[in-house]
């Protein structure tokens, strides 16, 4: 027994072996039986009786939220505030008619002095804002604030807001609501019919619909006018949404919503048909501002309760409320649409906001909240993430990208996963204790067993009880907790193994020998309710291994470490127990440690020797960690001050900083130390679900609200902790997605009755007779190695042997038929071996086009010479599986005319012996009497074209083909794809994908001489393949014959017209495969400058019933037009360049790079506008002049210079459009020019510098003095 100090906890150590270590000893059972060697040191762990002293270390609180960044105090109260997204900045109007422009970080740029309006909105036309009232006031400014216009039948202004779907500008006042044209400053809809009473103080636009037009809700007290400002006339007068005035209101264009606030303090958020959707309450002031921001789906509320509270519309929940710390009150919030920055203002001054965000958005799931999150690390393999949400949804997630892979939805609730990545296999535990074995190489995961009912019986006299213990102990009952342990030894051979795998993606089917390997151990491990640990077989689920557990109780919760060597489990009877793991011996479990505590272990984790325990203590309420040292049992506390406040969530271990991670229904997460010291305290603004490590880099993956988010723990560590990752770096490796599979029902049972007819097998029997072929495949193998000994000595390898040898190989694999001249009455003592199959399996090349086939029908009889079979010495496993059909009596030989005679390739021949051995065939002794009757010959089937073989089994083979004689014998490749191509009309959506595929098979093949009629012929159906509504499978298919269009004709401007029209087709959800096309066809930045403008086109839509064909004109228009305005760049050009005119070249693809980069020239121009105030600010240029021609002085173009007239000719705005925004006239008092010579860094370069002056043109400046 030992005591700690005083003011830390007691723990008491009770010892059932002389030593406290972990070395096994022998431990005997009642009846003298050796259960193994064992060390069971039991530890009863009690809690301190005297008092502990409080931590005094200042911990970091790291919020995930709102959080204020800056003050800004003002001279003058502010009255309106806005954000200029033209100039980056905001700008504030003030009551004493001055405005002030702000940074984005909340430093003020500059003031402006005279600035009398009431507001300030900026449109959608490119350096315009409009400034409006009070009274009848409107005027267009530019970006420095000038008057360009004004408005001259302006009535009174109260409120101005711009159009989202438009360059129009909408505004209302007293008896008012106008709608203006920006551009010409004209009112286009004036409504004052209804509205003589009413003085409208708010306004919130709705952009129109297909159903809806443009509408206008305006307020006046607790009266919500509804406008049709297509129309100009009012809908409806809303009396009875509140019962005080409207304080704010916000239109939600993705929710379609109306989100109102008024002096009730409550925010009620209105459907379309003014169905009440949610009422938020949680102020306790009046709302007096509100802002949606819709790239973080979040709602903000100002109040004059100086709150300032974040809402989550779609759950109708409170993120987080933030008190602000000016005495008075917000009276309005805002900010950019990004979420970047939010200002708000007060009496005192503007106040400046950002999310700090301390996690993101991984993968949205299905919303169901998450119950496990399970990360497989390996090295050399990409990271996959198991989630499991709800109660039977499994989603396989990549770490990288979040990409799902594939998913799994069960019949049964599901208690808990893992997921074998060597062997992708997935394996999951039912609520009735049945283990379900999924394929995760097909999307969705592929059930290939169920196990039930495994290990649940009463003990046996194999188990490691007495017939007195097995009495006394309760039976195991069904499982409630699993885990699986891998055991790699050979981690070359596993990666090798699992990258075949992924040749195989898409295949459900799976080799279950394979699963059952020597070297590599993959257990898993069921924990059960009667206190039992039963260790299950991968292969078949077979029960290997049962040990009795935590006293007969039930067992919560399993961990394993394989790279330790040992498994935690804990159960009901308050023990956490060790047991040491050993894979490759008959005893797989052996205890080495319990640990006895008095609360009960659903969350517990290691870090090598060191094992953290979760505990609260009652006295306190406080939730924290105690650490156990495995191997000195030693007993580390924590004082009562840190940690959470409510119960734990979820418990990891992040093994590269050495630190543990514990959240908490508090919604916070903690960071503790080994040495169980907190470190870090993270208030999130959602329960975390729970978490996991992903195995590099510091990152950790949550479960958040249904979704995984992903979250960086190391970035809010102290310097040394984030010093450890410096020397752990880990290659991540990328992960594609599973293709879709879809169920292929017809097919595989057409397929299994051919192939019932041919073997007159039963289809249960499939799976034997394939592992028997596959037996004949490593046989053939070995006998091209020459590794095959027989009892009698094997005669020397002559080339005619090689070449029969070699024969057989191409006919086993392609299928070719061979000409072997042998006598079959020959007397030696060499075995003979016969392969009779005729037909190739998979898609290989297909034979070479000297082979010249011709039909032989030749009737196999039995000899008479009989010998003794010898049975095969195998070698190592054959890598490729190959699928032959059963043998057939009558067989086709076809001579094979070949130029030369090649080597066989390599092949690795197996080393485990096969499952099923296949009698050797020899001829029998002349003294057997019985033979049997040669069968009646039969007619020669029909000769199919060779490109047409490899397609005699796909599914539409016998749709377009019923009989093989109807095939053409002048049948040709390009024949072939326009049959296929007609049947796409008929054919259902799963024979299309297998016809597109054929399709593509021909064209890589590079069989289609002629491929103009194919092209044209899918782009005439390609409006047919698309829908509104269009399932997973119809999407395949509509990528698919986009992939083969692609191959066919990349850059055809109709192919690029079909893109541009999907693109524009929102509802479809092909945005990044389209966006993956353009790029591999060399279009750059098309996401951030094609992509917005092709997604307008659908808000202005003429015929909404055919969207195809519109959308389509729309793309030939706007093509056409930016053809025109390229080639107009490319003359205009080549002129400037003085060079001999040559015949115009381009693609679509130019096409379409020339606008993105107008688009961003566009935008690099709005971004970089000259600041408001005085014009002696210096500009770096908007283009780079480092490419430009040095001009000598005085020698430009002095071989062609002409007399000009006196003064400056400016050329005509008409013919130079690259002159934009050129001034009328320019006065120049040249008194003097100063040109810019290169840099001269010291006297000695300027000594060694060139008298003849250079000069930049675009860099030279003019000064002029007096």
């Amino acid at each position: 027994m030992g005591v700690l100090g005083e003011g830390s906890r007691t723990t008491t150590v009770v010892l059932s072996s002389p030593t406290p270590t972990l070395l096994p000893q022998e431990s005997k059972t009642s009846n003298g039986k050796t259960i193994g060697k064992q060390n069971l040191t039991r530890q009863n762990v009690k809690k301190a009786t005297g008092k502990v002293p409080h931590s005094k270390s200042q911990l970091h609180v790291l919020t995930h939220g709102l959080h204020h960044v800056q003050h800004v105090s003002c001279d003058s109260p502010v009255r309106f505030m806005t954000y200029l997204e033209a100039a980056g900045a905001f700008i504030s109007l003030h009551t004493d008619n001055t405005a002030c422009i702000y940074q984005a970080d909340g430093l003020k740029q500059t003031s402006i002095a005279r600035f009398p309006f009431m507001g300030l909105t900026p449109t959608k036309v490119a350096g315009c804002l409009v400034g409006w009232g009070p009274g009848p006031i409107l005027i267009l400014l530019d970006r420095e604030f000038k008057p360009v216009d004004a408005a001259a039948d302006a009535l009174d202004i109260r409120v101005c807001q711009a159009a989202e779907h438009s360059t129009e500008v909408v505004t209302a006042g007293v008896g008012n609501v106008c709608v203006w044209s920006v551009r010409l400053m004209r009112c286009k809809v004036k409504i004052q019919e209804g509205l003589e009473h009413a003085t409208f103080t708010l306004m919130a636009l709705a952009p129109p619909k297909s159903d809806r037009p443009h509408r206008a809700f305006l307020v006046s007290g607790k009266v919500l006018t509804v406008v049709d400002l297509d129309v100009g006339k009012v809908v409806d007068h809303k009396k009875h949404l509140c019962s005080c005035d409207i304080t704010a209101l916000v239109y939600c264009s993705q929710l379609d919503c109306l989100i109102i606030s008024s002096q009730e303090l409550s925010i009620k958020v209105w459907g379309p048909d003014w169905e009440l959707r949610v009422a938020f309450v949680g102020h306790n002031g009046a709302v007096t501002s509100l802002f949606y921001c819709s790239e973080l789906h979040m709602l903000l509320s100002a109040s004059t309760d100086c709150t300032i509270c974040w809402w989550n519309v779609e759950d109708g929940d409170m993120v987080e409320c933030v008190q602000t710390e000016q005495e008075t009150p917000p009276l309005y919030i805002g900010g950019t649409q990004n979420g970047d920055v939010f200002i708000s203002f007060s009496q005192q001054g503007v106040d400046f906001w950002s999310i700090e965000k301390l996690y993101s958005l991984h993968c949205r799931l299905k919303g169901a909240p998450l119950r496990q999150i399970l990360v497989s690390p390996f090295p050399a393999y990409p990271v996959r993430v198991l989630c499991v949400s709800g109660d039977s949804d499994i989603t396989l997630v990549t770490a990288e990208t979040g990409l799902v892979l594939t998913s799994f939805k069960a019949r049964q609730r599901i208690l808990c996963a893992d997921y074998c990545l060597h062997k992708e296999i997935l394996l999951a535990l039912t609520e009735e204790g049945t283990v379900l074995q999924g394929n995760t190489l097909t999307n969705p995961i592929t059930l290939m067993q169920e196990w039930k009912e495994r290990g649940q019986g009463p003990w046996q006299p194999q188990d490691c009880v007495t017939q007195e213990d097995a009495q006394l102990l309760p039976i195991p009952g069904p499982a409630c907790c699993m885990v699986l342990y891998s055991y790699v030894a050979e981690s070359q051979a596993a990666l090798e193994e699992w990258r075949n795998l992924q040749d195989r993606r898409g295949s459900s089917y799976r080799n279950m020998a394979a699963l059952d390997d020597l070297q590599n151990r993959f257990l898993t491990i069921l924990g059960q309710n009667g206190g039992c640990l039963s260790v299950l077989n991968l292969k078949n689920g077979k029960v290997m291994y049962r040990t009795p557990a935590h006293n007969g109780q039930r067992i919560t919760t399993l961990q394993a470490y394989p790279e330790s060597g040992y498994l935690l489990s804990a159960g009901d009877d308050m023990t956490v127990v060790v047991w040491s793991v050993s894979p490759t011996t008959h005893e797989y479990l052996s205890q080495q440690l319990s640990l006895h505590y008095d609360q009960p272990q659903v969350h517990l984790a290691a870090l090598g020797p060191q094992l953290a325990l979760t505990f609260v203590e009652p006295k306190s309420g406080i939730y924290s960690l105690m650490h156990f040292d495995l191997l000195n049992h030693s007993q580390i506390d924590l004082p009562l001050r840190d940690g959470h406040s409510d119960h734990f969530r979820g418990l990891c271990v992040c093994s590269d900083l050495d630190v543990f991670v514990s959240t908490s229904l508090d919604r916070t997460m903690c960071i503790w130390s080994e040495k169980n010291e907190l470190i870090r305290i993270l208030r999130l603004n959602a329960v975390a679900e729970c978490l996991a490590y992903a195995g590099f880099g510091g990152e950790l993956f949550l479960g958040i609200k249904g979704d995984l988010y992903r979250m960086n723990c190391a970035q809010f560590l102290p310097q040394k902790y984030q010093q450890m990752l410096l020397y752990t770096y880990i290659e991540t490796i990328p992960d594609l997605p599973f293709v879709d599979n879809e169920v292929k029902c017809s097919k595989t049972k057409r397929n299994k009755e051919e192939k019932s007819q041919v073997s007159g097998l039963p289809e249960d029997m499939w799976r034997q007779e394939y592992e028997r072929i596959m037996t004949l495949h490593m046989d053939l193998s070995a006998l091209l190695e020459g590794t095959v000994k027989c009892k009698k000595g094997k005669p020397p390898s002559t080339k005619q042997t090689r070449k029969e040898a070699f024969d057989r190989y191409m006919n086993k694999i392609y299928g070719l038929p061979y000409d072997i001249k042998m006598d079959l009455e020959d007397d030696s003592d060499t075995e003979i071996f016969t392969f009779h199959t005729e037909k190739k399996f998979f898609n290989y090349p297909s034979p070479k086009k000297d082979v010249v086939p011709e039909a032989i029908l030749t009737t196999v009889k039995p000899k008479k010479k009989k010998l003794k079979a010898t049975p095969l010495e195998t070698g190592s496993k054959a890598q490729t599986p190959v699928v032959v059909k059963p043998d057939e009596k009558v067989i086709h030989k076809e001579p094979v005319i070949a130029k030369k005679d090649e080597e066989p390739p390599e092949i690795v021949f197996p080393t485990v012996q096969p499952k099923y051995k296949i009698p050797i065939s020899t001829p029998y002794r002349p003294t057997t009497t019985l033979i049997p009757k040669p069968l009646p010959p039969r007619e020669p089937s029909p000769e199919v074209p060779t490109f047409l073989q490899e397609f005699a089994e796909a599914g539409w083979f016998r749709d377009v083909f019923p009989d093989k004689k109807s095939i053409p014998s002048t049948l040709t490749p390009d024949d072939l794809s326009l049959q296929l191509l007609a049947s796409l009309n008929t054919c259902t959506t799963l024979a299309k994908r297998d016809v597109l595929a054929s399709l593509q098979g021909l064209f890589r093949q590079e069989l289609l001489q002629n491929t103009d009629n194919l092209y044209q012929g899918l782009t005439d159906l390609l409006p047919k393949f698309v829908g509104p509504h269009m399932s997973s499978l119809d999407r395949t298919v509509l990528i698919e014959m986009l992939t083969l269009l692609l191959n066919l004709k990349s850059a055809h401007s109709d192919f690029v017209k079909n893109i541009l029209t999907l693109l524009a087709y929102k509802q479809l959800g092909l945005r990044k495969t389209l966006l993956d096309i353009l790029t591999s066809l060399g279009v750059e930045e098309a996401e951030e400058w094609l992509v917005p403008t092709l997604e307008s086109w659908n808000s202005e839509l003429q015929d909404q019933s055919d969207t195809w064909r519109s959308l389509h004109d729309r793309a030939d228009g706007w093509l056409e037009s930016w053809i025109s305005k390229y080639k107009e760049n490319n003359r205009l050009l080549q002129f400037l360049r003085s060079a001999k005119w040559k015949p115009l070249t381009f693609s679509m693809v130019d096409v379409l790079n020339y606008f993105c980069s107008v688009q961003k020239e566009e935008y690099r121009k709005a971004r970089n506008a000259a600041p408001f105030g005085r014009n002696n600010t210096v500009l770096l240029p908007l283009y780079d002049c480092s490419s430009q021609p040095i001009l000598r002085l005085g020698e430009t173009y002095s071989m062609a210079r002409v007399r000009r007239p006196p003064g400056i000719i400016l050329p005509s705005l008409q013919n130079r459009p690259f002159l934009m925004q050129f001034p009328n006239y320019i006065s120049w008092p040249l008194t003097r020019v100063t040109v810019r010579p290169f840099h001269i860094y010291s006297e000695e370069d300027w000594l060694k510098a060139s008298r003849q002056s250079y000069f930049i043109p675009l860099q030279s400046y003019i000064e002029y003095y007096r």
